[in-house]
């Protein structure tokens, strides 16, 4: 198996940043991090902020394992995931995903090596490794998520076509999870404006009719000079309303809605609680002029919060 996950040089850390943003919450199957408790406190303390503490229980945790255990695999898995850097990642996922193919982990690692191509700015190792996901695991729990990073890596290339299949085989995928299909629904918004190709218009077959058979063309009206053009009212530079905001959670309960938003602002964030007609409550930061400095805020957040927060549009 070749795996590409590549992309500009010097991404590495900017891709390793990016990709705790990019954990799709409906992709972490449920026995994640659950194998072995020791890993589990791990993952904890990572969405606690306390990386380092992470990192020594993983380490510890792979150098008493014996290579090829699954216990082994699945702290190779963890250190990949909580690696500082985007090459370290790469190389631990790499691992999993090619030596253990056969593991339970494999699947996610693909799908990790995916964002963080797409992290790097490989747009065409994400769409590969996300497609060989796909088609290496057809009962994986994880194809509606490798349908999503699929799709955006189809964005990124200029196919929208099929980009918005992909976005509507991760929705069908994964009917029953909200926060996921507000993510598709987010990217999906981009289909709106693939329009069909225009119909060519329609000449007459070859042979009927001809120019005697044909309505004589009206006269053109005689020409009427132009009136002055008026004033654009949107000459004047102006401001663009913001476009963005970070959903940081989702929620039933007023109580757990309003702590998350407690905790948004001792962030040092704005933020709202945004209730939808499902009722459910949408904890959102921002808003922000473009999606790029609502990326950046949702890494800060996802340090200094846990979960996984993700852009949406401003509503």
């Amino acid at each position: 198996m070749r795996l590409v996950a590549r992309g500009h040089g010097g991404t590495g850390a900017r891709a390793a940043a990016l990709l705790c943003v990019c954990c799709v919450g409906a992709s972490v199957r449920p026995a994640l991090a659950q194998d072995n408790p020791a890993l589990r406190a791990a993952v904890q303390l990572a969405a606690e902020g306390r990386g380092d503490s992470a990192r020594r229980i993983v380490a510890a945790e792979l150098a008493k394992a014996r290579p090829g255990d699954p216990a082994y695999v699945e702290a190779l898995y963890w250190r990949g995931r909580l690696a500082v850097s985007g090459d370290s990642a790469e190389r631990d996922l790499r691992r999993v995903a090619i030596e253990y193919s056969n593991s339970h982990w494999a699947d996610q690692a693909l799908l990790q090596l995916s964002q963080l191509a797409l992290a790097a700015g490989n747009s065409t190792g994400a769409l590969q490794l996300a497609e060989r996901l796909r088609g290496d695991y057809p009962t994986s729990g994880l194809r509606g998520a490798a349908a999503l990073w699929a799709g955006r890596a189809a964005f990124e290339q200029g196919d929208p076509v099929a980009a918005c299949a992909l976005l509507d085989s991760a929705r069908s995928e994964a009917p029953g999870d909200v926060e996921f299909l507000n993510q598709v629904a987010f990217y999906r918004g981009r289909c709106a404006t693939v329009a069909a190709a225009p119909k060519p218009d329609t000449a007459p077959p070859s042979g009927q009719g001809d120019s005697a058979a044909r309505p004589a063309p009206a006269p053109a009206a005689p020409a009427q000079p132009a009136a002055p053009a008026a004033p654009r009212a949107d000459s004047a530079p102006a401001s663009r309303a913001p476009a963005f905001e970070v959903q940081v959670t989702a929620t039933r309960s007023s109580r757990a809605a309003q702590a998350t938003l407690d905790r948004l602002t001792r962030a040092g964030q704005h933020g709202r609680i945004v209730k939808g007609t499902d009722g459910i409550l949408r904890v959102r930061a921002g808003p922000f002029q473009t999606e790029h400095e609502a990326a950046t805020a949702a890494a800060r957040l996802k340090t200094a919060l846990g979960g996984h927060p993700f852009v949406v549009p401003a509503s």
